[in-house]
């Protein structure tokens, strides 16, 4: 089945559910519908109402019913952090080397981890498996951004003033098992403000080896990337209200250990996102591999 005919089943199915204009809201009424069309390996509800994820409610916006202050004029509002948030105080000092030639700091990718009965730790990205429910910070040069985790179903955000060489972002790593021979989808709604450019992705591979626990991490032959795709080659940056984003892959390798998903900001700016879901593609609605890789309101 084609994209464009799932978009108009989904259209049809849930037609009740999002008001309508012409020609900009076929992406919407799709998004809005997905999650009544998909399952996930633990069979989560598929009974959850499409009224509260979105409406169009005017020919220039996509209001996001139930979140409001967010989005103004068009551009997303800056992050803050939760205050309390013990995330917020993890040592990222470790998150830099000193170049022994320049005596220059040099940033490293990171991530930030569960540690035991101690809280959290910075640790180099090495793919670490931390569940459905653990939202991972990631990034180089994370202390030039701010995070908000997501709370009572509420969005999440970055926002920092890095440069173009820096990021940072949320992602999630699960155990691959549950997945594997499906075809998965992860949807959002995102919005920016002054953003330079942001970027989703949902892959499956195999992790990275490991030296000395998560002191050190290397790639090697056996760490390969297996499904998946990101939106890399999308620019999408500047100011945005909400914007629909897909990103559907598989079926999911026999090999794949671990899936990954999430997002995240490059260079300055702000983005905050809302509803990240990853979902089996409910059998029988599209027999199709490879990727679809969809951002904004006019794909």
């Amino acid at each position: 089945m084609c994209i464009r005919s799932i978009l108009r089943t989904t259209l049809m199915l849930d037609r009740r559910h999002v008001r309508l204009a012409p020609r900009r809201s076929l992406f919407v009424a799709a998004i809005a519908s997905w999650s009544g069309l998909a399952a996930t390996p633990a069979d989560l509800s598929l009974a959850q109402s499409s009224e509260r994820i979105a409406v169009e409610n005017s020919d220039n916006e996509i209001v996001v019913t139930g979140i409001s202050g967010i989005v103004v004029n068009g551009r997303a509002r800056r992050c803050r952090p939760v205050a309390g948030d013990p995330l917020d105080a993890v040592d990222l000092r470790s998150g830099y080397d000193t170049d022994p030639h320049s005596g220059l700091q040099v940033a490293k990718y990171m991530a930030i981890i569960p540690d035991g009965p101690s809280g959290y730790i910075a640790a180099p990205n090495a793919e670490q498996i931390t569940g459905p429910a653990f939202w991972q910070r990631i990034g180089v040069g994370m202390d030039q951004y701010v995070f908000r985790a997501p709370s009572n179903n509420r969005p999440m955000c970055v926002g920092g003033s890095g440069g173009i060489d820096r990021f940072a972002g949320f992602r999630r790593i699960v155990h691959a098992t549950p997945y594997r021979g499906h075809r998965l989808r992860f949807t959002a709604w995102v919005a920016t403000g002054g953003a330079q450019q942001v970027s989703f992705w949902l892959a499956a591979g195999t992790q990275w080896h490991q030296q000395r626990g998560q002191l050190k991490a290397r790639r090697t032959e056996t760490n390969r990337l297996l499904n998946g795709g990101n939106t890399n080659a999308v620019p999408f940056g500047g100011n945005h209200g909400w914007t629909p984003v897909l990103i559907e892959t598989g079926p999911i390798h026999k090999d794949a250990d671990h899936i990954s998903y999430g997002f995240d900001l490059q260079g300055s700016g702000d983005v905050w996102v809302y509803e990240p879901k990853l979902e089996i593609v409910a059998n029988g609605l599209d027999p199709r591999t490879g990727n679809i890789i969809m951002i904004g309101r006019n794909q």
